[in-house]
């Protein structure tokens, strides 16, 4: 999926797409981290901002609290 990298991407934007790729492609929440690292941010995930980190984390914990 190609994501245009410009502007804050919100909590919900990565809520949805994390879960899309736990669906697709990852089969546990342990590998969804690296695995968005990797592919979404390019081995460097300060790439997008500060904002957009914070608000990857933020969805992140999101994702981990409902596999739980």
């Amino acid at each position: 999926m190609q994501i245009h990298k410009s502007g804050d991407k919100s909590v919900t934007f990565f809520t949805a797409y994390m879960q899309l790729v736990l669906q697709a492609n990852i089969t546990s929440v342990e590998n969804l981290e690296k695995y968005m690292v990797q592919h979404f941010f390019q081995n460097d995930i300060s790439s997008l901002g500060t904002i957009t980190l914070a608000n990857f984390k933020q969805a992140l914990q999101i994702i981990i609290r409902n596999e739980e």
